[in-house]
């Protein structure tokens, strides 16, 4: 018989951890140290379902519960905000997923929720195709299959990733080297105040408000060992920062910025070139670059490595009275009210937005 129990002790976070190192599909965003950062930075109320059975764990589902009235999504679970995937590990195993399903269907009327979205790399369940796509209907899931995270096979080695580049990416990266750009690597207070200063200023350029800085101050402390910051400098000056996390066989990028006003000297190209060097020198097999859609700048920007575009499910379970109206959740940056946002945004001074920002980066976006 298979049981779903919300978890919250010490003893849960070594059992849940231990299962995702030797879960095939596991991903640094579900591990249980996340809980901490969601609760002590955000103070969002955190869901985390540990599947059993009477002989072991079956399957882990970390949840977070966001209240978004200010763009209209009302109050939702999603597995996990700020994170490209995370979703429902089973390691493989194949069981009744009535239990989770009814787990989820009973949160959803708990917290008065208007669904449940799970990321992942493989799908929960035969998915229900999204009408976005075209497709017919099916499933128990409502499921959007835009977005792909980009993995560089790191085995390989750098010297033969090298060689497969583009010609394009080979000289952008020598661009920046000729052009004096300097690469340093650490996790102090010098590395996360300078990473944070070129990200906060992305962030408003892209018209999002910029997570708090003691969000990154809690990754690094709740990923020590697992963690490192790369700056890009010239002439001193910090004009670019990635926040490489390691989880396993692979070293994943979730963060990344630069000046755009240095971008001519190809910093963010020495940046990722950097990080491809060193996780094939510690012993990575996979560089994961991070999500991109079809059609952006960033999906072909990442092909050029050579990194293999993998298919994310975007999985949503909702509440009755919003079945039916899916595809209202899916256009918000297409909105009148995200135009008016987006344009005031972007003309507000830097430290205000990032003071405002603390606040609505809760709730107006979590991709």
């Amino acid at each position: 018989m298979v049981t779903v129990d919300v978890v919250n002790s010490s003893e849960a976070k070594e059992e849940w951890n231990q299962f995702l190192s030797e879960s095939k599909n596991a991903s640094f965003a579900s591990l249980f140290n996340w809980k901490a950062i969601y609760e002590e930075v955000f103070g969002f109320k955190t869901f985390y379902l540990l599947i059993k059975d009477v002989r072991k764990i079956r399957g882990i589902l970390p949840l977070v519960l966001i209240n978004s009235p200010l763009i209209g999504k009302g109050s939702f679970l999603i597995s996990t905000p700020y994170l490209t995937q995370s979703g429902l590990c089973l390691n493989g195993i194949s069981f009744d997923p009535t239990p989770v399903i009814n787990t989820l269907s009973k949160l959803i009327k708990e917290c008065g929720v208007r669904y449940v979205e799970i990321r992942q790399i493989v799908p929960f369940t035969p998915p229900l195709p999204s009408p976005l796509e075209g497709e017919g209907k099916g499933g128990v899931f409502f499921t959007r299959k835009n977005n792909f995270t980009f993995q560089i096979d790191l085995s390989k080695g750098a010297e033969k990733l090298w060689e497969g580049f583009t010609p394009k990416v080979r000289n952008q990266v020598r661009k920046a080297q000729k052009s004096g750009i300097e690469i340093i690597t650490g996790k102090d207070q010098y590395f996360i105040n300078s990473f944070y200063q070129v990200f906060s200023k992305r962030m408003k350029e892209l018209s999002f408000p910029a997570y708090p800085k003691r969000y990154i101050e809690s990754i690094i402390k709740n990923f020590n060992n697992n963690s490192k910051i790369i700056l890009a400098l010239y002439k001193n000056k910090v004009v670019g920062g990635m926040l490489l996390l390691s989880f396993k066989d692979t070293i994943s990028n979730p963060y990344a910025a630069t000046l755009v006003e240095y971008n001519s000297l190809c910093p963010n190209n020495l940046m990722y070139w950097e990080a491809i060097q060193q996780g094939a020198r510690d012993g990575f097999s996979v560089f994961d670059m991070g999500r991109s859609q079809a059609g952006r700048g960033t999906y072909e920007f990442k092909k050029q490595w050579g990194a293999e575009p993998i298919q994310l499910y975007y999985q949503y379970l909702f509440a009755e009275g919003e079945k039916g109206n899916e595809e209202k959740f899916f256009n918000l940056e297409g909105s009148p009210l995200f135009n008016i946002y987006s344009s005031v945004w972007r003309r507000l001074p830097t430290p205000v937005t990032n003071f405002m920002g603390n606040y609505l980066v809760k709730q107006l976006y979590t991709a």
